[in-house]
């Protein structure tokens, strides 16, 4: 085999002109897929049972898939990027630039070069019908498509314009060679090639995962050095691909870990007398077949514990590797990632040592995330593991950890549940996202939280996640009955089953769906956590700021849940013009700079989490945005909240007195609070309201939450029922907004909620427009976005804006020092109000600006910056240019954040 001609080409270039052959690297590529199903057992079987192939042939096919992911690369303007390299194959005198990409190079010399050569040399006669081309395209589809998203189909597009005759048979040799080599003559032999098509373009969102997770581990040059004289390829993938393969893998840590054989009392030492709904998740019957369960309690039912007793069942019958859990914001997934590994709740799930990653925009910016490495190890060598270094186990976490897209591969996830909503979006390397959730139990928490956007966006990815095998468990207090119909729908229909009605308004109640229907297991709540919250009905902001200085003067902690970022800012300072002292009083929303806001987000639960004590609690105030209502465990003698959906009242309802405490402020008997009264601003919901009845009092909340009808109805039933009592109330409470006999409101307020029925279906259809579809495959029939601008989420367009100091002619971070200092010191904002940059007077400012931008990681490509400079007492001022071309200017300080204070 020496002399070969394929050995004339690159691959992989290192530096000082180093390079690695392209068949090695192909080979490389191919022994990861290799090792990696050889040690992946249960996607090995789930895979090859789905294909009709047997184990071994799967494998090897695969990894034969995976040898050709670079076959563009043999095409001669890739060759001449590196004109430097010697002896290795150049382009002809009047070539062209680099233009498109190899993967879609990759996929035209498949059509024109390869796939003939394959189906004649390595395809059974009997079944090389159209059917099974159009299968082996989709296959090779994804496995060219490794760079996160498909290929390009080369419609008109000539062989010779991108590949020479010795470019083609250069491939058409490497790909006789690395084919004899790797199946061994293991032929395909195909017994329905329709029904084999129709499976492969669906499982190809899965392959194309495994393909990508191959080409990054692939391309390790720590451990797969570079390689460039020449040897038979049957030496090179013993000697090297392989042992190399078996290091990327053991590192990377996508093998998971069998699950513990730890019982319910094991895993949550704590829990003396499990409540119902834990008890019931500990016993009711699991089994390997898709599942999905609903937990439907209220707060403080133990939620939680019941989903992870329900995932480590699974895991153990087999059916599951690893657990992701998503919630809904950024907040609530730092508390809980802190709370399991606090808790060591990961060890205790796992049969080892288990990689558990936190994952969300900023996750790798936390400091006590097992995620965050500055430095990502280098992989060590066989032998070379010594005393002191990195254990496997923190090994795998960091190299999972470094990037959002393979963290849903660790063992134990936690992050929000965007990061899962991208696998069904057509976003870059969503498909490595998929094959992460494949064989995990997803846990979505909050599930009412969701708009009807992200409500569309998760039945689709249930379905997903029914089709290959996988479970998920929903957990809500408040989930509409509507709602849960439709996400059981979808999670049938990826099973290939028809829908199953729902029946039972019990509540609480846990539902069990798989492919034979479902059961709806009514619960009991526990007698002390069952309770009632009287509900007072205020209709002046002079009455909430009255509510919380009493409360403040009483040595009370109070809070006020606001339903806008200038509503809550505005609150503040009329609390602090009224003497509230500095130290006595948070504000706490997302429009502070990320440094800023994880520190007011630690200060919170110290000062209200459940473990504060008197010291901490006595006098506090906090006033907060919709931050607060969701999966943070969070305790309030005293609340006020501005009117919002039932759903979310009800959410926010759960933080008053939500813990039960003694005189010295611990968690012991209810003696020193007054029974819980939740004060609700509103306008009072009169028969005769009209269109303007939020307009004097909220005017902002109408933006945010739209249908005023849902807002008219959750004020009524608030007023009616004088108090929210849980479980009796829950249904009564939720279906008397959102159900089909709720009581109609006022015919203004009817109409007025039009645009919002309007909207609310015209972001359903948007969902449905932007989602993947299961039975397209993975194909180039959409465009990809980066995963920072695909929409996981609807809303008015937003921009990161980079807060800068500009002082003493230096231009600095404002959160300067913190380790990422530049992306500790973004804020999100609605693009509108900051579209252009304004033109620096000062010419060293805009020397300053220059300079960042060619040293900032990004340049600038995803973000804005805002210099500011010094203003009155600690506030910071700067200027941009709005939608509109107005000058805007902007005032931001540490303790309120961003404000745009005028427009010009």
């Amino acid at each position: 085999m020496m002399g070969k001609q394929y050995f004339r080409y690159w691959g992989k270039a290192g530096n000082d002109g180093a390079f690695h052959l392209l068949p090695y690297h192909s080979l490389d590529v191919a022994a990861c897929g290799w090792i990696f199903l050889e040690r992946h057992t249960a996607l090995r079987k789930e895979l090859a049972a789905r294909l009709g192939l047997d184990e071994t042939t799967l494998m090897r096919w695969i990894a034969f898939m995976l040898a050709l992911h670079d076959g563009g690369k043999f095409g001669h303007r890739f060759q001449n990027l590196r004109p430097d390299f010697p002896f290795l194959a150049k382009s002809p005198a009047d070539a062209k630039r680099y233009h498109p990409r190899h993967d879609s190079l990759g996929l035209l010399l498949w059509y024109e070069v390869l796939e003939e050569s394959v189906l004649k040399k390595f395809v059974s006669e009997t079944s090389t019908s159209r059917a099974t081309r159009r299968a082996l395209s989709a296959w090779i589809g994804t496995a060219v498509g490794h760079h996160g998203q498909p290929p390009a189909t080369p419609n008109g597009r000539p062989i010779t314009d991108q590949f020479t005759p010795d470019d083609q048979h250069a491939a058409a040799a490497f790909c006789n060679d690395a084919g004899e080599l790797i199946l061994d003559g293991v032929q395909l032999e195909i017994n329905d090639a329709k029904a084999l098509e129709h499976t492969l373009k669906r499982l190809s969102w899965w392959l194309a995962g495994v393909a990508v997770l191959c080409d990054w581990l692939g391309s390790n040059a720590e451990i797969f050095r570079l390689v460039s004289h020449d040897m038979p390829i049957d030496v090179y993938w013993r000697d090297y691909a392989l042992p190399g393969a078996r290091r990327a893998i053991e590192m990377s840590g996508v093998v998971p870990l069998a699950a513990s054989p730890r019982s319910q009392r094991e895993l949550f030492g704590y829990l003396k007398t499990p409540t119902p709904l834990q008890k019931l998740a500990a016993d009711i019957p699991v089994s390997s077949s898709p599942q999905l369960f609903i937990l439907e309690d209220i707060t403080g039912s133990g939620k939680t514990e019941a989903a992870f007793t329900l995932a480590h069942r699974v895991q153990m019958t087999g059916a599951a590797d690893g657990i992701y859990l998503g919630l809904p914001t950024m907040a609530t997934s730092n508390a809980m990632h802190r709370r399991i590994v606090d808790q060591g709740l990961h060890e205790r799930l796992f049969a080892g040592e288990p990689a558990v990653v936190l994952t969300h925009a900023a996750a790798r910016l936390m400091k006590k995330s097992e995620a965050r490495e500055a430095v990502l190890p280098q992989a060590p060598r066989e032998g070379d593991y010594t005393a002191g270094e990195p254990s496997a186990a923190n090994l795998r976490a960091a190299w999972l950890g470094d990037h959002r897209k393979k963290a849903l591969l660790a063992d134990l996830g936690v992050g929000n549940i965007d990061q899962a909503l991208l696998g069904v979006l057509p976003s870059r390397h969503q498909s490595l996202r998929l094959l992460g959730l494949a064989r995990k139990v997803l846990i979505v928490d909050e599930v009412h939280a969701y708009d009807a956007y992200m409500q569309t966006l998760l039945a689709t990815l249930l379905r997903f996640q029914a089709y290959i095998g996988g479970h998920a468990i929903l957990l809500s207090a408040t989930l509409p009955k509507s709602m849960r119909q439709a996400l059981i729908n979808a999670f049938r229909n990826g099973l290939s089953a028809e829908p199953s009605a729902v029946a039972s308004d019990a509540y609480p109640m846990l539902t069990r769906v798989h492919s034979n229907g479902l059961e709806e297991c009514p619960l009991t709540a526990r007698p002390e956590i069952a309770r009632c919250v009287d509900v007072q009905q205020i209709s002046e902001e002079s009455a909430a700021i009255g509510i919380l200085l009493n409360a403040h003067r009483q040595g009370q902690c109070a809070c006020w849940v606001r339903n806008t970022v200038d509503d809550a800012i505005t609150a503040w300072r009329a609390l602090r013009a009224a003497d509230v002292p500095v130290d006595k009083i948070d504000l706490f929303h997302a429009r502070f700079a990320l440094g800023d806001r994880l520190r007011i987000e630690e200060r919170v639960l110290t000062n209200f989490g459940p473990t504060s004590g008197l010291e901490q609690r006595q006098g506090r105030l906090l006033i907060a945005t919709q931050v607060v209502e969701q999966s943070l465990d969070l305790d309030f003698d005293v609340m006020v909240t501005d009117l919002a959906p039932m759903d979310l009242i009800i959410q926010r309802a759960g933080r008053l007195q939500r813990h039960h405490r003694d005189r010295s402020g611990a968690r012991r008997d209810q003696e020193r609070r007054s029974p819980p009264c939740l004060h609700v601003l509103t306008p009072d919901p009169t028969e005769d309201a009209d269109a303007d009845w939020l307009g004097p009092l909220l005017p902002k909340t109408g933006k945010v939450y739209p249908d005023l009808r849902c807002l008219w109805r959750t004020a009524r039933l608030l007023r009616e029922h004088g108090a929210i009592c849980m479980p009796e109330g829950a249904r009564p409470l939720i279906e008397g907004v959102y159900g089909d006999r709720a009581q109609p409101a006022p015919t203004d307020i009817e109409m007025a909620s039009t645009d919002a029925d309007a909207a609310s279906m015209n972001d359903k259809s948007m969902a449905r427009f932007n989602a993947l579809t299961l039975e397209q495959g993975y194909a180039a029939d959409m465009d990809f976005w980066d995963d920072i601008l695909a929409p996981t989420r609807l809303g008015d367009p937003s921009i990161r804006l980079r807060l800068a100091r500009w002082q003493d002619g230096k231009l600095t971070p404002w959160c300067s020092k913190e380790d990422f200092e530049w992306a500790m010191s973004e804020v999100t904002i609605r693009a509108t109000w900051f579209a252009t940059d304004a033109e620096p007077a000062d010419p060293a400012l805009r020397q300053a600006i220059s300079d960042y931008l060619e040293t900032v990681y990004d340049k600038g490509r995803w973000s804005r910056l805002l210099p500011l400079r010094p203003a009155e007492g600690d506030s910071w001022v700067g200027e941009g240019i709005d939608a509109r071309g107005r000058a805007t200017c902007f005032c931001y300080d540490a303790m309120t954040g961003l404000m745009r204070i005028r427009e010009d």
